[in-house]
């Protein structure tokens, strides 16, 4: 799920968002796309993850470069700087 969250609630059960680092799996088209250290907030309940439109635009230029790759299934790196690895 994709956009801005207005409170540290999830919308789908109401359980608490933690930001997180995940991985999330994608079906494109025909082929399997798992984009792995997105970071998010994460549902510690029902585990939906929310990330913001600046990440949502990164992933999906990941997706798009994994498409062209030939690949039926792709492992991705979102692109996280040092400082959020840590």
């Amino acid at each position: 799920m994709t956009g801005e969250q207005e409170n540290d609630r999830c919308y789908f059960c109401g359980g608490k968002l933690e930001s997180r680092i995940t991985l999330l799996p994608f079906v494109v088209k025909d082929n399997v796309v798992i984009v792995k250290n997105i970071p998010a907030d994460v549902c510690s309940q029902c585990g939906e993850a929310v990330v913001s439109s600046n990440v949502a635009k990164k992933v999906d230029h990941l997706l798009k470069q994994a498409q062209h790759s030939g690949f039926e299934m792709s492992i991705v790196a979102y692109p996280l700087p040092a400082m959020e690895m840590a």
